[in-house]
């Protein structure tokens, strides 16, 4: 029996809430994987930082995406002389000597780097290919559901002097906004749900490390239940004071779009250029 179409914003979050959503909220985890340098402070001790990251295949073979911010802050640091390791993934893959970066563009904040299949496979991770006929995949829909996922800093924990646990916190929603540039998932506590058993994120709960990690969009066609990449998280909520940075109880995902990112792992700056160009400005 075919699924029925989703007419609307209620039967979206009524199948957000299902028991087919843990299923879908444990798939973008596995996609996903901490991108984290470990810093030397003065005194001796270390600290470590870290955004997300996952793997692609859009026709063109794998490769891993993250936000450009993330890594500029991680290259900053390198050349601090402070770092002592950069490493993708629980596992440990190594990146400090690689010559590994693909594509990085600081306005559509989204970097690409080269990583094997055999690499991922060894990190414990799923390759990304998702369902669309082409690249790249088609928008996704205002008021449909929306998974995304990634390593907030604050669930990081030194297990040990020599290991540390990153704590994924995977999400579901709908998407509040589409346009050519952006999606966003406007946070409503109103309908959270704690489908996998670990509770809700606490009120103002600190989303930073998340950026680079994927937002997916899903979809139905007839029997077959499906997803593709909406886009690259680049900003959410934080709990800083600074009322620049943080609006108490405004809490929004936003991710880049997917049409950014070439089947080769490189990036569409003359995209990014003609729509920006098209975008009123403001004086």
């Amino acid at each position: 029996m075919p699924l029925p179409p989703v007419s609307s914003e209620s039967e979206a979050r009524t199948i957000m809430g299902a028991g087919l959503a843990g299923a879908e909220l444990e798939f973008v985890t596995s996609l996903t994987a901490p991108l984290f340098w470990i810093i030397r402070e003065n005194d001796g001790q270390f600290r470590v930082r870290n955004g997300s990251a996952f793997f692609l295949d859009a026709g063109g073979g794998v490769f891993g995406v993250t936000a450009a911010h993330v890594l500029d802050e991680c290259r900053r640091a390198w050349h601090s002389g402070r770092v002592v390791s950069v490493q993708l993934g629980k596992n440990g893959l190594d990146l400090e000597d690689r010559n590994a970066v693909i594509a990085s563009h600081a306005g559509i904040d989204i970097a690409t780097f080269r990583v094997s299949e055999a690499e991922v496979s060894a990190l414990g991770k799923t390759t990304l290919t998702g369902y669309q006929r082409q690249w790249p995949p088609g928008p996704p829909q205002r008021d449909r559901g929306v998974y995304y996922g990634g390593f907030p800093g604050i669930e990081t924990i030194w297990t040990s002097p020599r290991e540390v646990s990153f704590g994924a916190a995977p999400g579901g929603g709908i998407a509040s906004s589409v346009s050519e540039i952006d999606i966003s998932s406007m946070i409503e506590r109103d309908h959270l749900l704690a489908v996998l058993g670990r509770g809700l994120p606490a009120e103002n709960y600190d989303f930073r490390g998340m950026s680079g990690g994927p937002m997916l969009t899903v979809i139905e066609d007839g029997l077959l239940r499906s997803w593709s990449l909406a886009g690259v998280i680049y900003e959410g909520p934080n709990s800083s004071a600074d009322s620049g940075q943080a609006i108490d109880g405004l809490e929004i995902i936003r991710a880049r779009r997917a049409h950014f990112i070439l089947p080769d792992g490189s990036l569409d700056v003359r995209r990014w250029e003609e729509l920006n160009a098209a975008r009123p400005h403001r004086s």
